[in-house]
């Protein structure tokens, strides 16, 4: 009995013996992989891991929205609108085909572009910029691994009216043309620093305490009217679908304070989706492009020759029957007359007669006097890019070049710049500077634009004088397709020949036309400009009907009220 006692024991000693090694065996294993741990750590991967461990210091910059520019009148024509963008850490995403995929669906995009993109091995590359809520919504339900949503600003522009005027603030905030460039520094506001701490991963951990108040942009308010402006657009798109013209241009604006009412441009684009459109479909045409003027010029060279008392209106001048030859050159009239008082040169717009007029009055203070209208230099408008034409000093010499420039040929003008000498006649002489902005209202208050009222160019009576050829010129004249039944309209027609590789065209015109109404208080000056319309090219055919539609509309619907009193 004891014997198998003591074998029992044994037995048990021994297992307890084996188990013991077991559990030391395994201890000592245990320890020599956390002691190879512990040498990985510190020694082979110590830089790695400070790296990773490390905590950064970061900025958020906090953009505000951009101000919102508007008619006289309050009407909206370019706000601003937080929107959700997608953006992806190529770097974080270990299937890029299947994540492309998911996000084609979601957002309706090539494949193929998203797995290029996804697979760049980038830390960060946008997807899709200004997403629609819905397209947010369906890649936010994806929860895809380095896929992410950014909240950015989206600039809308609600009635896509004026176009090429307006111009267009591009993805990341900034005025890239037109006002929107002009007026960049106070649309954009002023942007916020917020601090804060960051982990390797790039996730925020503590915010810091600083100032977080975005100033949102100036809101700038326009001298344009919009409902003259949709009217002018729609006018011109069937000018151009009636005369198959290239270009069509209206400018319309107040002779008193040289607000800009109307700048109606077509071939136009689409502002809320400018970067699907050619670069040449944002040209303001009515600040960029220049024209010769052909006889909506001769208005002002006979204003300063009337002026400077070098002639009269009722004197007469031998307009050779429409032929007159000057130097090796023959100038032609489009009607053939003979002798013409000044007053009838304007009327029945006589090549041969403004010529005439232009040699009493002598080369240097006919270019002198079309300077003081404003042609050859700057509106002082402020757009940007403005051009000034092209208006060469003549020498006395130069009897051809004198005579061609007194009927419009050998200078370039703008639409804007056309209007604006037109204003000069309306208001009874002075000269204007297009103003393009009533007001613009920040944070720090209320700035108000001048009127662009200038100094005296003309005479009153001179400039009165003017307006009645103008008026008969629409009542018995070129313009008669510009009359209206309940006002009086004083203008003038201008037919150009394009000059194509050096020489004057056969058969590419400019027409145009200017005009003032009423002809002896005037409210508004407009001009229309049409590049190369097929079949009828003449400004009386063409252009005049478009202002007679134009100030037809103005006059009976929008609130503009006589001013000055010549």
């Amino acid at each position: 009995m004891n014997r198998r006692r003591v074998a029992r024991k044994k037995r048990n000693v021994a297992i307890q013996r084996r188990r013991l090694m077991i559990l030391a065996g395994l201890g000592v294993l245990g320890y020599a992989g956390l002691g190879a741990r512990a040498v990985q750590l510190q020694a082979l991967d110590a830089e790695w891991l400070a790296a990773r461990a490390q905590v950064h210091r970061s900025t958020v910059r906090l953009e505000p929205l951009r101000g919102e520019i508007h008619d006289r009148h309050g009407t909206l024509l370019a706000g601003s609108a937080e929107v959700e963008s997608v953006a992806a850490s190529p770097r974080r995403i270990s299937d890029a085909r299947s994540t492309a995929a998911a996000l084609a669906r979601a957002l309706d995009l090539p494949q193929k572009h998203l797995r290029k993109r996804l697979s760049s091995g980038r830390s960060f590359v946008w997807i899709k910029r200004w997403a629609t809520p819905e397209e947010a919504d369906r890649v936010r339900d994806l929860g895809l691994a380095g896929v992410s949503l950014h909240p950015e600003r989206k600039r809308f522009y609600p009635s896509g009216l004026a176009a090429a005027y307006l111009g267009f603030a591009g993805r990341d905030g900034e005025g890239l043309s037109g006002l929107e460039l002009a007026f960049d520094a106070a649309l954009r506001g002023s942007s916020a620093s917020l601090p804060l701490l960051r982990n390797a991963h790039g996730q925020r951990l503590i915010r810091w305490k600083g100032d977080t108040n975005a100033r949102a942009g100036a809101r700038v308010v326009l001298t344009l009217d919009a409902r003259l402006q949709h009217y002018a657009e729609n006018l011109l798109e069937q000018t151009m679908q009636r005369t198959r013209a290239r270009h069509a241009t209206l400018v319309a604006l107040d002779p008193w304070t040289g607000d800009l009412l109307a700048v109606a441009e077509r071939p136009t684009f689409d502002p809320n989706r400018f970067w699907l459109e050619k670069p040449s479909a944002f040209r303001a045409r009515a600040f960029v492009d220049v024209f010769e003027p052909g006889s909506t010029l001769k208005p002002f060279g006979i204003a300063m020759a009337l002026d400077a008392g070098v002639v009269r209106a009722d004197d007469r001048f031998d307009c050779e029957q429409g032929a007159w030859r000057v130097g090796d050159h023959v100038i032609h009239d489009f009607k053939p007359y003979g002798a013409l008082s000044v007053h009838d040169i304007i009327t029945l717009s006589s090549n041969i007669g403004a010529a005439k007029v232009a040699e009493q009055l002598g080369a240097t203070r006919l270019v002198e006097g079309l300077r003081a209208f404003g042609f050859g230099q700057s509106t002082g408008s402020g757009f940007p890019g403005e051009s000034p034409g092209i208006l060469r000093p003549l020498r006395e010499s130069q009897r051809v070049e004198r005579a061609n420039l007194a009927f419009g040929q050998g200078i370039a003008v703008t639409a804007l710049q056309l209007a604006a000498a037109g204003a000069t006649l309306a208001n009874g002489g002075q000269r204007v500077s297009p103003r393009l902005v009533l007001r613009v209202e920040g944070p720090g208050g209320t700035v108000e634009w001048p009127s662009g009222l200038g100094e005296r160019v003309l005479s009153e009576s001179t400039a009165r004088s003017i307006r009645a050829m103008l008026q008969d010129a629409v009542a018995r004249g070129t313009g008669k397709a510009a009359a209206l039944p309940q006002y009086a309209v004083a203008g003038k027609t201008g037919t150009a020949q394009k000059i194509v590789n050096g020489s004057y065209s056969k058969d590419r015109f400019v027409a145009s036309f200017m005009g003032l109404v009423p002809a002896q208080n005037p409210r508004l000056v407009v001009v229309v400009v049409i590049d190369e319309p097929q079949g009828a090219h003449t400004g009386g055919r063409v252009a005049a009907p478009v202002f007679r539609e134009l100030v037809g509309f103005a006059l009976e619907q929008l609130p503009l009220r006589p001013r000055g009193k010549t």
